[in-house]
């Protein structure tokens, strides 16, 4: 089986997005439960799997990007 991963590239800038956080949350009874936190590495990839093959279970599951702080971060202004 394979494992779960994100790549995240910054089209406004032409580049990966390194230094986003991104958390990965599992939905259960209706309530997000936040399973890992990572930051991009240089290529904007998660340095290893956020789910390996065998951590998943079937069920709902979210990405959250924060993109507001990493593009504030490089100094873009952003409406609130």
């Amino acid at each position: 089986m394979g494992h779960l991963t994100t790549h995240v590239l910054d089209t406004a800038h032409g580049c990966p997005a390194a230094g986003m956080a991104v958390t990965l949350q599992r939905v259960h009874a209706g309530q997000p439960v936040t399973l890992k936190q990572i930051t991009l590495n240089a290529d904007g990839r998660a340095d290893g799997p956020l789910l390996n093959a065998a951590e998943m279970v079937a069920g709902t599951y979210r990405l959250l990007f924060a993109v507001a702080p990493y593009f504030r971060a490089r100094g873009v202004t952003l409406a609130e």
